[in-house]
């Protein structure tokens, strides 16, 4: 694809309150503040439940954010118009297991579906006149790149099986490093 050029994968934009603060100082803020509220929020609605029924999960919980991949952007060039880059792409999203579940003159979304509910991954798609604009997981949007950029990786080549003439080299030379052990266990004698 000479024509087409690729942006490096930058992260998305986050949400407008949230958009001057780090990650982490966010991730700390979020924690700082909804932890005591949802203990306090549990513990009024179960007054009888023992404390560490209501804590243990929620510490628990606090790990799970940090196990999402984070959302980023890949831009994609052409010299051409982008709403023909469209096919090429929807078929390299399928082949990665996505379907795709809505569609627009303008917008495309893609899903894959993971092991639970939570773990479903979504890639958006935005057409504009001469690039496309894919939103989506990291990794995901590693793998599509290669995949559009065609390194992809293949299926590894098998390795060749040793012949006899390799194997009797083989033993050769345990049977010579063997023998030279033996000679230096000798003269240190």
């Amino acid at each position: 694809m000479k024509s087409v050029m690729f942006s490096e994968i930058v992260q998305a934009p986050r949400h407008a309150i949230l958009r001057r603060l780090t990650p982490l100082t966010a991730y700390g803020l979020t924690l700082a503040v909804g932890t005591p509220l949802l203990v306090l929020a549990l513990r009024a609605a179960f007054p009888d439940a023992p404390l560490a029924i209501i804590v243990l999960p929620v510490l628990a919980g606090i790990a799970l954010p940090l196990c999402a991949s984070a959302p980023g952007r890949l831009d994609i060039s052409t010299r051409f118009d982008a709403c023909h880059m469209r096919t090429t792409l929807g078929s390299a999203l399928v082949e990665m297991g996505f379907i795709e579940t809505n569609a627009g003159p303008e917008r495309i979304r893609y899903v894959k579906a993971g092991a639970g509910a939570w773990r479903a991954q979504a890639v958006s798609v935005r057409i504009r006149t001469h690039a496309l604009e894919v939103t989506g997981p990291i990794p995901t949007l590693r793998t599509l790149q290669a995949a559009l950029a065609g390194t992809a990786a293949s299926a590894p080549a098998p390795t060749p099986r040793r012949s006899d003439l390799s194997n009797r080299e083989t033993v050769a030379a345990a049977m010579q490093i063997s023998d030279n052990a033996e000679r230096v266990a000798g003269m240190a004698e």
